[in-house]
């Protein structure tokens, strides 16, 4: 059997596509854009995108036995002009790293057939991480921007290191977005049940509401009309709500006992390039979905998959949206680098629903 050797590890396609199948199998990361829809493939890096490519399935016309069938036309959505984005970077395995991952290479090929399995998954284990980063990057970026916009119908990505902080990424979608006054604070669940109402003829009847923990505990519990008027049966006895032992279950149960959708409550972060957790989706901001699934991740074939460098090995990884990972060497260590071209096309943006709070919780 042949020595295995770093360059191996990184060069040979067979091998760094096993090691990037154990990551896939074996990660624990959860991927929360993926919670609304999923890949699909664009020919052309610009393409034109409907905002809102889906209506509603109008009734049939009765018509007598030999009239002739009126002719009912789809109505025009409006249209637009995308993009897809560009995202890569470069992880790097400094000589430190490498020269601890040389000593289980060495290891490895010290060992007999029987105890190579255990040093391999030694070395598996090493670079694992390493992998997962340049696998996961692309995912975490676009649950940034698919978390904006599903909470505030906008998105805006800034090249970190830009001085002129120009702006890499500007997207605005069409939602149907409410402003609640100040004066409608303390009867804000009879406004919302009066707004979903007026909504349901024009955008059909919603299935969840989300909103961030703050805007939950703020604006629905901590609501003087929830607290004083909403009951939940707890056996024989009632229960005031005016507790602090709410959950969003039992508050998700009240409302769509009063013909509100289900609320769902999202509190996730996902750490920045300085270090720092951001949280996904915004407070002050309630979006009405009628399902979850509202967008496509459309993704392009990147250049270097038919054009690639010389001096890399480039690996295509399956369902992952054309996500090409390569990697290269210089004095200072090994660069795993990955690079993709993704965009988040909402199916019909004029659809949602959003309610801006900000105004109200002034």
């Amino acid at each position: 059997m042949e020595r295995l050797t770093i360059s191996m590890l990184f060069d040979n396609p067979l091998i760094v596509s096993a090691v990037i199948d154990r990551v896939l199998q074996t990660r624990q990361d959860a991927i929360y854009w993926m919670q609304y829809g999923r890949f699909m493939e664009t020919r052309t890096r610009i393409f034109k995108t409907y905002l809102g490519t889906v209506t509603g399935v109008r009734a049939g016309s009765i018509i007598g036995q030999h009239d002739k069938k009126p002719i009912q036309e789809r109505k025009t959505l409006g249209s637009g002009i995308t993009e897809v984005a560009y995202l890569g970077d470069r992880h790097q395995i400094d000589t430190a790293r490498l020269s601890d991952l040389q000593d289980l290479v060495d290891k490895f090929n010290a060992a007999d057939d029987n105890g190579k399995r255990a040093v391999w998954d030694e070395i598996v284990n090493f670079i694992y991480d390493d992998f997962r980063q340049a696998l996961l990057m692309a995912h975490k970026r676009m649950d940034i921007v698919v978390g904006s916009l599903l909470m505030t119908g906008k998105a805006e990505v800034h090249l970190a290191d830009n001085p002129d902080g120009e702006k890499m990424l500007n997207i605005e979608l069409p939602f149907h977005t409410i402003t609640p006054a100040a004066s409608v604070k303390t009867t804000f669940i009879t406004y919302m049940q009066k707004q979903v109402q007026e909504l349901q003829p024009k955008y059909g009847k919603f299935a969840k509401m989300i909103m961030s923990r703050g805007t939950f505990v703020k604006n629905v519990i901590g609501s003087s009309e929830f607290s004083s008027t909403f009951q939940m049966l707890l056996g024989k006895e009632r229960f005031n709500l005016a507790s602090g032992l709410i959950t969003s279950q039992m508050a998700s149960d009240v409302f769509t006992g009063i013909g509100l959708p289900a609320i769902e409550i999202k509190e996730d972060f996902v750490e920045d390039q300085n270090g720092d957790n951001v949280q996904i989706y915004a407070d002050d901001r309630i979006t009405l979905l009628r399902s979850d699934d509202v967008l496509r991740m459309r993704h392009h074939t990147p250049y270097r998959v038919k054009n690639p460098l010389r001096d890399r090995t480039y690996n295509r990884v399956q369902g992952q949206g054309d996500l090409l990972i390569s990697n290269i060497e210089d004095e200072e260590g090994r660069y795993i680098e990955y690079e993709c071209e993704w965009i988040p096309e909402f199916i019909a943006p004029n659809k949602i629903v959003n309610l801006d709070l900000t105004t109200m919780n002034a």
